[in-house]
């Protein structure tokens, strides 16, 4: 593939040329991407061994007694490196400490899964740090969500490992969360339907309402995660790819005239607009806004009914008790009409 230097070199012996071609002609070139071939990992058995990293923020002694509780709660075994406690500022080590961390867990032959303990902060920054080549030569489930975002969509478009936006290690296991868990992670099924579950005593928070913004039906390979740490990657080469896809995004604690501006950025800066259908999970506060405002809802139809794609919001996944576990780059089916996501392919080998 051409650098931009050497491609905008290369233009300017054309004298007649004015730069808004080139630029065009550039970004034609640059849009051709080639993904690897898609890696499917094996399924967990009762008694395999899950490996804990902290990739981002940090965690108590407490929170990972408590993970190693939920661990063994799930019927599997727990293994971590006296890493999993290091801190440094805000972050669970250095990003040296956490890729390395991470990287282990893959190249450790012993190790079934990866859980991450938590999200937080940091997974970013270790981005450059990962070896996509190691990680596809060893695949693995690896689990979470909120900062693990940047993890999910990266090592999925960069090694073809298909990975899992789901609980982290503190996470609440409730039936619901368990039982999606099993039903992609150890028990798998060429096809499935996600049922549905609205969080408990959520009746009169709009937050957790289940309505379509756009009908009609979809397919594609899911990808997403948490919206601001999509942003966070935009106009890098871990920049997510939405076309053809069905997005799923959810968000935690951001006013809604952030909710707002980072739909916007995201439609102006990416290929959202080519994506195939979206799937909102649950944006808990941030239905808030000082006087007067527009409602989260308003935001969401406002800027997305225009795609004129398939569009739900309220799916049970986000920063809530009650969890979907949903695989980054499995083929699935989106009927927004009557509200439902179903998986076409097997998740687990």
């Amino acid at each position: 593939m051409l650098s931009r230097k050497t491609f905008i070199k290369s233009m300017g012996i054309f004298a007649g040329f004015t730069l808004f071609p080139t630029v065009n002609s550039f970004s034609q070139i640059n849009s051709e991407k080639i993904s690897p071939e898609k890696i499917i990992p094996k399924r967990l058995k009762k008694g395999d061994l899950i490996g804990l990293v902290t990739p981002a923020g940090v965690i108590t002694k407490k929170q990972l007694k408590s993970t190693i509780e939920n661990v063994e709660k799930l019927g599997f075994k727990a293994y971590y490196e006296p890493s999993i406690l290091s801190e440094y500022g805000y972050l669970a080590g250095t990003d040296q400490e956490r890729a390395n961390e991470l990287m282990h867990m893959f190249t450790n032959k012993d190790v079934d899964c990866i859980l991450c303990a938590r999200g937080g902060y940091g997974a970013i920054r270790i981005l450059d740090l990962l070896d996509f080549k190691q990680i596809a030569a060893n695949p693995k489930i690896l689990i979470g969500y909120s900062d693990i975002t940047a993890f999910l969509s990266s090592i999925y478009e960069k090694s073809g490992l298909v990975t899992f936006h789901g609980p982290v290690g503190i996470s609440s296991f409730n039936h619901y969360t368990t039982e999606s868990f099993d039903d992609i992670l150890v028990n798998p099924k060429k096809h499935y339907k996600y049922p549905y579950q609205r969080e408990k005593d959520s009746d009169d928070n709009p937050e957790f309402d289940f309505y379509t913004i756009t009908e009609g039906k979809a397919e594609g390979e899911l990808i997403g995660g948490n919206m601001s740490v999509i942003v966070s990657m935009i106009g890098s080469k871990f920049e997510t790819d939405f076309e053809n896809k069905l997005v799923y995004l959810e968000e935690v604690g951001e006013k809604t005239y952030k909710v707002d501006r980072m739909l916007t950025q995201l439609l102006q800066a990416t290929n959202l607009k080519k994506a195939s259908g979206i799937v909102l999970g649950i944006f808990s506060d941030c239905d808030v806004n000082d006087e007067p405002t527009f409602s989260l809802k308003e935001i969401l139809t406002q800027i997305l009914k225009p795609l004129n794609i398939p569009i739900v919001y309220g799916f049970p996944f986000g920063h809530v008790n009650t969890k979907m576990t949903i695989p980054t780059g499995i083929l699935a089916k989106f009927n927004a009409s009557k509200k439902t996501l179903k998986l076409m392919e097997k998740t687990v080998l």
